[in-house]
């Protein structure tokens, strides 16, 4: 993988017309191959953007408030799929705020 396809999973993944979020907001569940894809670039970007000051515009707009995206109408999922899901949001989270130094 290298910076311009890892930044591609992530738009496709986050801010893409077919994107993790909204396959959820759906009611599609969590696709896991698309999530897997997502962590791994995300930690390639980490290290292509460890110790620098500037990143793209839009890599930062796809992290902005991500948490909050992933809230919606509980109802359309069972629990052990809420926390399926609520586990999702913590790893990409976590591993956003890595990214950004926070």
């Amino acid at each position: 993988m290298n910076k311009n396809e890892a930044l591609h999973v992530v738009y496709e993944n986050i801010l893409g017309e077919h994107s993790i979020l909204q396959q959820l907001r759906e009611g599609g569940g969590l696709n896991k191959d698309r999530f897997n894809a997502l962590v791994t670039a995300m930690e390639f970007l980490i290290v292509e953007y460890k110790n620098v000051d500037v990143v793209p515009k839009k890599l930062a707009l796809s992290f902005a408030d991500i948490s909050n995206y992933f809230y919606f109408n509980e109802d359309k999922y069972s629990l052990d799929e809420q926390n399926l899901i609520e586990d999702a949001v913590h790893k990409i989270s976590q591993l956003a705020n890595e990214m950004f130094g926070c």
